[in-house]
């Protein structure tokens, strides 16, 4: 279910197959300690990587992403004879079509750089501070999140017919909602 300030996603128009397929599933999140959620170990099992994604400890964003290009009949990323490329959020930068910086649109592909890594989620809006994605494994769990734009390493999409009317730039206040007033 969507919080109530981004409900404008359902006023829009048909989304991004991605986006509406992350949202089925926001809230599955981590259980900690020994148990796994099951719903984030089937996504490895779906990608033919549980037996090297072991536990849902290990940072997940980027199997969420892979997860729904699969489910969604897009093309997987070339791993390279890599499985374990399926666990980097950065190798994401090789997947589809590059997306002009400054250019995003809802449902786009971002990878981030971080300490450490990276990290990957789904293009909503832009924000007054950067941009608002979701994702899996922000706050342990699959959510919406806000990011600083200068962190953006890669933009890409795929559509193999036209996207959506929806997938275009939208433009979110400081709560989250819909703006209808840039000036």
């Amino acid at each position: 279910m969507l919080p109530p300030n981004m409900t404008w996603l359902e006023t829009i128009g048909a989304l991004p197959k991605m986006v509406e397929s992350a949202i089925q599933y926001l809230g599955i999140k981590e259980i900690p300690g020994k148990a796994n959620n099951p719903v984030i170990m089937d996504m490895a099992k779906g990608l033919g990587v549980a037996d090297i994604y072991t536990n849902d400890d290990i940072a997940w964003c980027a199997v969420f992403i892979n997860h729904l290009i699969r489910i969604n009949g897009k093309p997987m990323v070339d791993i390279k004879g890599d499985r374990g490329n399926l666990l980097r959020a950065r190798w994401l930068a090789n997947w589809g079509n590059p997306v002009e910086r400054e250019q995003e649109k809802l449902g786009d592909v971002i990878v981030l750089k971080r300490d450490g890594g990276g990290h990957v989620c789904l293009w909503i809006a832009a924000t007054p501070k950067g941009f608002l994605g979701i994702g899996g494994n922000q706050g342990n769990k699959v959510s919406f999140s806000e990011f600083d734009t200068n962190r953006i390493i890669a933009s890409r999409n795929y559509y193999a017919t036209a996207a959506p009317a929806s997938a275009k730039l939208y433009i979110i206040d400081s709560t989250g909602n819909l703006s209808t007033n840039e000036a």
